[in-house]
């Protein structure tokens, strides 16, 4: 424990304590004296002290007073009196202010330990108890810090169901997670989808705006205690907000649609972001899963509108059949190179299906049949569909560009663009074939194939052979040999490098195969050939 702080104006009655007492034996390391209040709240100013033996008549004020001050400086201090005087309203005084006992002088040294011996005590015991507070306390700080995410975990395991939603299992884990909750509570499920961004954000902004557009919903919607709701990320692009039934936004659905799509709005403005909100029905806690997977649904067959809110007694008319496209026009225009007139008849026949309501099944079959079109053709031409197109049809991208309307006008448009230009340049075989001999010329030193060649001008290797073949009156491969040991010809008689150099230089690491392709297009060894043009 801390020191001991005796106070007495009698020094000899003051040492008399310090030195017949057998400190050690009680556990007390530190003895203080003082012989007036002044000197012993100087030494509380810069000394641990727990026990505290004092007198009550003193200079400079007395005991009561000095205990006054420590009760309220040094509360937890134990303090007891030792005087002469037998006074009924000091000992009252005393008690009153917390004093352990009130002794009288003279006292025997037993009498006094057997007093400390139970101050001492009580001193331990208050500070096993003040421990054991704060350590309910740091605990009770780290439960309440992290219990919002238990609230979390428990409405994402209702909703992705990764626990039985049967009413007395439900009932168990909202008592063993303390969840602020009964079983029988109902709330109004808020879908907020994010159906696009209005500006280009990467994507670690992408999550700085998500973690935004939480915390405004919970701010516009006055969930920022458990007790009234919270704000839920069910995946990347969806939240739901969880309202109870009394909950001051409910008191009307004009109301409540106003306050939505202020929200909305917000975001728009300040997030970038292009919301749709979802209005569910009150559901009891054991069917919240049925109720936020009827409005995804609803989202997700939602493939023109942005920006609104929807009530769930709303009904889109979906048509799930309308006039199929004109795959075969389409497909003559694109072979023809026809962009403007094809990006045209895909944004009208789109803005069709706009107007028509069409829903999420609609796009995915037109995104399907538009590509096998591209395809078709793209093989025709003997281009290769991957090369051109890789960034474009990633599953990623392909979720993307389904999921509205507007995106597949965009992403339809971007295609057409590329896949004609391509064509196009293809169709220009002496580019091609420039573009060729330029790369093998440049590709000297490398073994490079034909299916490097073909690759660098985004061409398939059989489709290449043959334009190659048809507009220089040979074979690619010749070509390549051709001009390798054209160039081989040329370095034996003007340099002095060796022939091992020479083969490298022109992409064979094979000094023996080198030399026998080498004679079989001279009819003499490289040695042979350079000591006769060097004569």
């Amino acid at each position: 424990m801390d020191g001991v702080l005796i106070v007495d104006d009698e020094i000899h009655a003051a040492h008399g304590i310090e030195t017949g007492i057998d400190w050690a034996r009680l556990g007390v390391t530190q003895v203080y004296v003082a012989y007036n209040i002044r000197q012993a709240k100087e030494i509380y100013t810069s000394q641990a002290v727990s026990l505290m033996i004092c007198d009550i008549e003193m200079p400079q004020g007395n005991g009561i007073d000095l205990l006054t001050w420590v009760k309220e400086h040094y509360p937890a201090t134990v303090s007891l009196f030792l005087t002469c005087h037998a006074d009924f309203e000091y000992a009252k005084k005393a008690l009153q202010l917390g004093s352990l006992d009130y002794l009288l002088k003279p006292v025997r040294y037993t009498e006094l330990e057997a007093v400390l011996q139970k101050a001492i005590q009580k001193i331990e015991s208050d500070s096993e108890a003040v421990k054991f507070t704060e350590t309910l306390k740091h605990y009770y700080q780290l439960w309440s810090a992290h219990h919002p995410l238990l609230v979390e975990r428990f409405w994402l395991d209702l909703i992705h169901q990764t626990v039985s939603s049967h009413p007395e299992q439900i009932s168990e884990l909202i008592y063993k997670r303390n969840i602020p909750y009964l079983p029988d509570d109902q709330f109004v499920p808020i879908l907020i989808a994010v159906r696009g961004w209005s500006k280009g954000l990467s994507e670690r902004e992408k999550k700085i705006m998500e973690y935004a557009l939480r915390n405004a919903a919970e701010h516009s919607f006055h969930l920022d205690g458990l007790e009234g709701g919270c704000v839920v990320p069910i995946s990347e692009r969806n939240l739901v907000a969880l309202l109870p039934r009394d909950h001051a936004l409910l008191v009307s659905t004009a109301y409540l649609e106003a306050e939505l799509m202020s929200y909305v709005r917000s975001c728009d403005e300040y997030f970038y972001c292009e919301l749709s909100c979802y209005i569910g029905e009150a559901t009891d806690i054991v069917d919240i899963h049925k109720a936020v997977q009827s409005l995804i649904e609803k989202d997700r067959n939602n493939v023109t509108n942005a920006r609104k809110v929807y009530r769930l007694d709303e009904i889109f008319e979906l048509q799930d059949h309308i006039q199929q496209p004109n795959i075969s026009s389409w497909l003559e225009l694109l072979k023809q190179g026809s962009k403007t007139s094809l990006q045209e008849d895909i944004h009208h026949y789109l803005e069709d299906m706009k107007q028509t309501e069409g829903s999420a099944k609609m796009l995915q079959e037109f995104y399907h049949n538009f590509l096998q079109m591209v395809y078709h053709v793209l093989q025709l031409k003997g281009l290769q569909a991957h090369l051109i197109f890789s960034e474009r049809l990633s599953t990623q991208q392909m979720a993307s560009v389904t999921r509205t309307v507007s995106n597949l006008q965009e992403w339809s448009k971007e295609v057409v663009e590329l896949a004609v230009d391509f064509i196009q340049s293809i169709e220009e075989s002496h580019t091609v074939i420039n573009q060729v001999k330029a790369y093998i010329s440049e590709n000297m030193d490398k073994d490079i194939s034909r299916d490097d060649i073909a690759a660098n001008v985004f061409l398939s290797p059989d489709y290449l052979s043959r334009i190659f073949k048809k507009e220089t009156g040979t074979s690619l491969f010749d070509y390549l040999i051709e001009e390798r040991f054209k160039l081989a010809q040329s370095l034996l008689i003007q340099s002095d490098k060796s022939v091992s150099e020479i083969a490298t230089s022109i992409g064979y690491t094979n000094f023996s195969h080198f030399s026998k392709m080498f004679k079989r297009v001279t009819d003499m060894n490289p040695l042979e050939f350079r000591k006769k043009h060097r004569k």
